[in-house]
């Protein structure tokens, strides 16, 4: 079956009731929230937590407590009917992250036609669907909105999940008397600059720390960048060839097309374990420290030049 990602969010919760769940799409902070969901709504006490590279890694022995196990899965390689029928003769439970790409396909089509297995498909935020996470969010701190302003805000706010709601959690110190224009402008970054650092990536060090310093002033503009650099790792990593990776590539950047083709022909299999590398050790940082800072920021940046360009 295939469960709405917007629908999850906006019930906040989600019933943890198959033995199979498949998160993929193309938009990394919102895989990511769906990731986090699952995990808060397991039941502790009858599940524990195990990240594995592949279901190849499972080990079968009891667990000392006699409970289930929920297997956070890295990979999807080795996955079939025949793979799940036999995984679905214990009573754990597996969860699959994948960004989008040709060898999903199949496994999609298989857990779709399953009734003990969900795909969560989850894509870049549209008009509507910005429009239903932002009138649930004003309901609950019972804010009313001009419809001008309403849909200005609508305009601004960022089309991945987890930016948006990084800015939608600055609305919280708002009264009914203090909304207006001045205050949204305040209070609600302006983001469009902060992907395009990561397109000059090919510039010299001292004009990307210049053009950096300039625009990454705060954790949230950090944070959209770390996203955004996350997004292109796991597409670059998840590819196998050129044409696979030119067809994943989102349609709305166009004119970023041969930039991004120049970046993946430059990665191999050693490149890409070290990008991963990267990633989960940001990742880490973030835990560790709540937020990124802007320092942890450009280093990120700059080590994500060194392994493109070495």
């Amino acid at each position: 079956m295939k469960i709405d990602p917007i629908t999850l969010i906006l019930n906040n919760k989600i019933i943890i009731d198959k033995f199979f769940y498949l998160i993929s799409g193309n938009e990394i902070t919102l895989m990511e929230k769906m990731k986090d969901m699952i995990l808060c709504c397991i039941d502790k006490k009858k599940y524990s937590v195990e990240r594995i590279k592949n279901v190849k890694s499972i080990k079968r022995e009891g667990s000392l407590f006699n409970t289930g196990r929920l297997y956070v899965v890295e990979e999807l390689g080795g996955l079939d009917k025949q793979a799940l029928d036999l995984l679905s003769q214990s009573n754990d439970i597996y969860l699959f992250m994948s960004q989008n790409n040709p060898k999903i396909k199949s496994l999609k089509n298989i857990m779709l036609k399953r009734a003990d297995s969900a795909v969560i498909d989850c894509y870049e935020l549209t008009k509507e669907t910005k429009s239903k996470i932002l009138k649930s969010f004003l309901n609950k701190l019972e804010l009313v909105f001009d419809n001008d302003l309403y849909w200005s805000l609508i305009d601004r706010l960022e089309n991945r999940y987890m930016l948006m709601e990084n800015e939608l959690n600055k609305l919280r110190g708002l009264s009914a008397e203090s909304i207006n224009h001045d205050s949204i402008d305040r209070i609600i970054s302006k983001n469009e600059a902060v992907e395009r650092i990561f397109f000059q990536i090919f510039n010299e060090n001292k004009l990307i720390i210049e053009n950096y310093n300039k625009k990454i002033t705060n954790s949230n503009e950090v944070n959209s960048l770390y996203y955004t650099i996350k997004q292109f790792s796991y597409l670059i990593i998840s590819c196998e060839d050129r044409l696979d990776f030119e067809n994943s590539i989102p349609t709305y950047l166009f004119r970023e097309k041969k930039m991004l083709l120049d970046l993946f022909t430059g990665f191999n299999l050693n490149k890409k374990k070290y990008l991963l590398n990267l990633i989960f050790r940001t990742e880490k940082a973030i835990r560790k420290n709540g937020n990124l800072t802007v320092v942890l920021g450009l280093r990120l940046l700059l080590s994500f030049k060194k392994i493109a360009i070495s």
